[in-house]
């Protein structure tokens, strides 16, 4: 009687170690997703990795997302938003301990501003931050690159306040980022090739073969969750995010972020 007792609690603590573990992984082990996007407009491969939604999370395996990123050596990075959870003084410094060892990279790297950053004015103080370490806060802008033989032109919306005005794309190929892709939907131009996402956080918490139950913006069992989605004439990434809010809870959602490689069919 005793042998058993001892193999079932034995049982329990070994399922609460497994349970533990695997939760603190969804949540602080970031991955790498890789996806390669066909386009008609590119000559050569462009190589980009998306980050979205940081919201100053610590990761355990810093070094060896770093790692990944230099050696992926993309053409650029884009953060979609939501770097801090909030525009306090100590989530402030924690999203630029990433992001100064990130820009040591020296790769050139683009950012539109989230629901988090637009919570406060104190979001300023971030964007100066940001601005030092030679980071492009794209704000109803564009601009217009060079990518080996590719004509690449780079839109940028923030959370609130969203104006298509200024966009003026070219014929090479036309990127956009946005924090929440359905403001895009909603004010859709037939000229945007690839939109670039966050928000949902391809709702942290999953079911099997369903996928995810809820996300912000969104609703129940939403339809522009995670991945890779052709959206009329275009294509739209969402992103499941690098962090956490609210809770640090997430369930066959680890955090990731997307090394992309753009090429010709």
């Amino acid at each position: 009687m005793k042998n058993k007792k001892k193999i079932v609690a034995g049982l329990v603590l070994a399922t609460m170690v497994l349970s533990g573990k695997y939760l603190h992984d969804q949540a602080f082990v970031a991955v790498e997703k890789k996806l390669t996007i066909k386009n008609p407009k590119v000559n050569n491969d462009i190589k980009i990795t998306h980050i979205s939604d940081f919201h100053s999370n610590v990761l355990s395996n810093l070094d060896q997302v770093l790692d990944n990123i230099k050696t992926f050596n993309p053409d650029l990075i884009f953060l979609t938003g939501d770097m801090i959870d909030y525009p306090t003084e100590k989530k402030i410094d924690r999203t630029m301990f990433f992001l100064e060892k990130l820009s040591k990279l020296g790769i050139k790297t683009y950012f539109v501003s989230g629901n988090h950053e637009e919570a406060s004015s104190e979001s300023e103080i971030f964007y100066e931050k940001i601005k030092d370490l030679g980071i492009t806060k794209l704000d109803n802008q564009g601009e217009n690159l060079r990518i080996g033989d590719n004509e690449v032109y780079i839109y940028g919306v923030p959370y609130w306040g969203m104006d298509l005005d200024n966009f003026k794309p070219g014929s090479g190929l036309n990127l956009v980022l946005a924090h929440f892709s359905k403001r895009i939907r909603d004010n859709y131009d037939p000229r945007m090739d690839i939109i670039f996402s966050g928000h949902t956080h391809g709702g942290q918490v999953r079911a099997p073969f369903i996928g995810a139950l809820v996300a912000p913006g969104e609703g129940y069992f939403p339809d522009f969750d995670s991945g890779l989605y052709n959206f009329n004439e275009s294509q739209i990434y969402v992103s499941n995010g690098l962090g956490n809010t609210f809770l640090p809870l997430r369930f066959l959602d680890q955090i990731s972020y997307t090394n992309i490689t753009i090429e010709r069919p």
